[in-house]
């Protein structure tokens, strides 16, 4: 068997993913530990008996709707391969808005304390990122900014877990800001002191909704997705909270389904944040709501 009758082979059996073709290479060259782009240049290679069964091995998995990351191992984000299983979320691309925000919005707060404090570019901003799973936001910010100081939170012992280890294998541990704090606790109740900046990709889902992607044989897991009745019982409250610990000027910024803009935009209003701005994922759809907290109460 080449290596494009096992891509034909791959599609066939997984005609119900949405990306059959996609998901079927991304195995192939993971059994065959390639990257994609050589894979699809061995088109007429030969697979010997081993990498075939491990290929199949993993078609069977992927068939049986585990996500391909989980069977990988890992996901990219942000132009980074974080380690990932079912311990935690599967890294999103529309959760790369958060990271684009988040540093855009950073370095704007960051030129604003630098010239009113006269301290050029050097200003250190603290930004913590709640319901931080793989660690994939916090981890990408820091990187990106290693003078800000960042920690992250999570009420999962385990996603932790994963998060310390994407962070020791994908951060500088010199970097100026220090590492990535870690702490365990339900949204911000384990962290003190004010942040310039919070973000978060709570869990969002209705719980109907989430209860019906797990019975359809969804991996992750549910505390990750269930979002309560309306989506919004986390976000609630993380708002709520997000509001008292938030710096005067600091900016809350929440991932949620586009469906939900509206009602996030309400729920900042709430809670007197001010600039609300709704912030378009890679469709053009409302994916993430910010919100600045008043300079005076």
């Amino acid at each position: 068997m080449t290596v494009r009758d096992a891509l034909r082979e791959g599609q066939a059996a997984l005609a119900g993913s949405e990306t059959p073709f996609l998901d079927a290479s991304l195995l192939l060259a993971d059994a065959l530990s390639k990257d994609r782009s050589e894979l699809l240049a061995s088109g007429p290679d030969e697979l010997d008996s081993g990498a075939a069964e491990a290929f199949r091995c993993r078609l069977a998995e992927r068939a049986r709707g585990v996500p391909v990351a989980y069977i990988l191992g890992r996901k990219e984000f942000w132009g980074r391969a974080f380690r990932v299983d079912r311990r935690v979320l599967v890294p999103r691309p529309d959760t790369e808005t958060l990271v684009e925000a988040a540093l855009r919005i950073g370095d704007a707060l960051a030129r604003g304390a630098s010239a009113a404090l006269a301290l050029g570019d050097a200003a250190s901003l603290r930004v913590h990122d709640a319901c931080t799973g793989s660690g994939c936001v916090a981890i990408s910010i820091a990187a990106e900014r290693p003078k800000w100081r960042v920690s992250a939170s999570d009420v999962s012992a385990e996603a932790l877990d994963v998060a310390r280890a994407n962070a020791e294998a994908l951060l500088d541990p010199e970097r100026p800001g220090g590492p990535v704090e870690l702490s365990r606790g339900d949204l911000l109740s384990s962290v003190r002191g004010e942040f310039d900046l919070i973000v978060s990709n709570p869990p969002y889902v209705e719980s109907a909704e989430a209860s019906r992607l797990l019975g359809l044989g969804w991996s992750e897991p549910r505390a990750a997705l269930d979002g309560g009745p309306d989506g919004l019982d986390v976000i609630r409250r993380l708002v709520a909270q997000a509001a008292a610990a938030l710096a005067p000027g600091g900016t809350l910024l929440v991932e949620a389904d586009p469906s939900q803009a509206r009602s996030l935009a309400d729920l900042f209003r709430a809670s007197r944040l001010e600039d609300i701005e709704s912030l378009p994922d890679l469709a053009g759809r409302p994916r993430a709501t910010a919100g600045r907290k008043p300079w005076t109460s």
